[in-house]
């Protein structure tokens, strides 16, 4: 581990958030593909909006604290399309 904070210069308390974000959208990835292997088919579950939408958010956040505008944009725009979907899945009956 050191060896990675000295070859990247990482100060891993101000990275903190953006690993979290991070992985948590690589983890909502791991959910969609879990539920759809066990369902036999394509699934996009309301768990995996909720992950994608907190991912988006944290990632943001990580955009802004590192001055990235193009980060910030795609991740804010991400999270609103999420938000939106969540809110689809949410008002749809279940069979």
């Amino acid at each position: 581990m050191q060896q990675l904070t000295d070859l990247f210069r990482i100060d891993w308390r101000q990275e903190a958030v953006g690993l979290i974000g991070g992985a948590l959208f690589f983890g909502s990835w791991l959910l969609q593909a879990w539920e759809s292997r066990r369902a036999g088919r394509s699934v996009v579950s309301t768990r995996f909006f909720v992950i994608r939408a907190l991912a988006a958010a944290l990632l943001a956040a990580e955009g802004l604290r590192t001055g990235s505008f193009s980060v910030f944009a795609v991740m804010a725009a991400t999270g609103l399309l999420m938000l939106y979907n969540l809110r689809l899945t949410l008002r749809t009956p279940r069979d």
